[in-house]
């Protein structure tokens, strides 16, 4: 594995393990991949602890084979559930005037840390928001600056210790030697979004199968990380309870589903009022508003699901309210969690979501902005075959450490590399 890496991201159904390298043009080579389900966490709980060392046993072990690498390292993607952020004000004097080093950015990090002695959680990241110099301009890059003052807001993220103790004893179960853990929806953030725009503050909402991770992020750093017990399945769940049906049926349903349908539309009135003879304004005035709904939406009255026995049609209408309505609630999650966050974000930012609880329902998005009245993105990476939102907290890991992963570089070499990419 000299050019290679190994990430391990734990979503809330299934477990992804990542061994890549760095291709082309900054691309990301997928040597291999090893996926397993499992039963996944909720409010920082995991739902099966005896099963989790061996999924992770698993998924290690697949990749391992498809790559026909032994993994030595393995760089641990935190989730949100197993994170907290704390964002502080840092400043220092440099004595007379000079130009900022490496070492000066180290130590204004340290001064900052107060959670060295922190009894359940333990700091995996700090990240600059932004540095400051005697002149007060706000900027990302200190390093190589005139000053006689280092200050800066500076992002540190905790990880959760039994987090880490589980996990660790997962990968030496699995005959991997070393750890290393990393906060998943800061990766995801940097991957996602482009230095211009997260210097303007962005806002991610990485929606699982059984949970949703809210981050608040701005320049390198995340300035608020925040979980609720939101995903896809309870799609899945709204659909067979609402309709009668079983939830594979349900999640065979909610693949088919486009909000953007028009379910009050009927084809066959619409043919007998095509037949209409008549100069009747009235009639005329209807048909208008008919070729109104036509520019509104596509028309459909009934969803059809085929299984291998059997044909099944489920009403739009029904369907989608069912839906709608889950969306609404995932709506008011988010305004709950917003009301919470104690940091000043812009209020016209917009909304980013990726991940695959959502993602994938046509529509969805745009009723989600509806509800929130908030512009709501889809967001998920870029490069060719691998932009799945379902890969963003994956492929976020594997690009943050490759670019870490520098041979011929110094720590304090990789630090002024990384914060000089803007």
């Amino acid at each position: 594995m000299k050019n290679s890496v190994a990430i391990i991201d734990f979503g809330t159904s299934r477990i992804t393990v990542l061994i890549g390298s760095r291709g082309i043009n900054g691309t990301v080579n997928i040597d291999g991949i090893g996926i397993c389900g499992y039963a996944g966490f909720v409010g920082g709980e995991w739902l099966d602890v005896e099963g989790l060392g061996a999924a992770v046993a698993q998924a290690t072990a697949v990749a391992e084979s498809s790559a026909r690498l032994k993994i030595n390292k393995l760089y641990v993607g935190v989730p949100g559930d197993f994170l907290s952020c704390e964002t502080g004000d840092v400043t220092m004097s440099l004595g007379k005037k000079r130009r900022v080093t490496d070492s000066d950015v180290a130590d204004l990090h340290a001064r900052g840390n107060m959670y060295f002695d922190d009894a359940e959680n333990t700091v995996i990241n700090i990240q600059p928001i932004y540095y400051t110099l005697d002149d007060d301009r706000k900027l990302i890059a200190p390093v190589g600056m005139p000053s006689s003052r280092l200050g800066g807001s500076i992002s540190y993220i905790l990880a959760s210790k039994e987090f880490i103790r589980l996990i660790d004893a997962a990968a030496a179960n699995a005959g991997i030697s070393e750890t290393e853990y990393v906060a998943a929806p800061l990766a995801e953030m940097l991957l996602l979004f482009d230095d211009y725009k997260r210097d303007n503050c962005v806002m991610l909402a990485d929606v699982g199968a059984l949970g949703t991770t809210v981050s608040i992020g701005r320049g390198d750093g995340l300035c608020g990380v925040y979980y609720f017990p939101w995903g896809g399945e309870c799609i899945t769940d709204a659909l067979a309870d609402g309709l009668g049906v079983s939830r594979d049926d349900a999640e065979r349903l909610k693949c088919r589903v486009n909000l953007s349908l028009n379910p009050a539309f009927d084809p066959e009135k619409s043919r007998q009022d095509d037949d209409t003879d008549g100069d009747d304004d009235e009639v005329d005035f209807e048909r208008d508003e008919q070729s109104e709904e036509r520019d509104v939406g596509i028309m459909q009255t009934e969803y059809v699901v085929e299984t291998r026995t059997e044909r099944i049609t489920y009403p739009v209408a029904m369907t989608n309210s069912i839906v709608e309505n889950e969306i609404e609630r995932f709506a008011r999650y988010i305004d709950k969690t917003l009301a919470v966050c104690d940091y000043d974000y812009p209020e016209f930012i917009p909304l980013s979501i990726t991940g695959g609880g959502l993602i994938k329902i046509r529509g969805a998005s745009e009723k989600l902005s509806e509800f929130l009245e908030r512009e709501v993105e889809e967001a998920m990476p870029s490069q060719p075959l691998l932009n799945r939102p379902q890969l963003s907290s994956a492929l976020g890991l594997i690009d943050m450490v490759l670019r870490s992963e520098q041979p011929y570089e110094s720590v304090f070499g990789r630090i002024k590399r990384w914060f000089s990419r803007r």
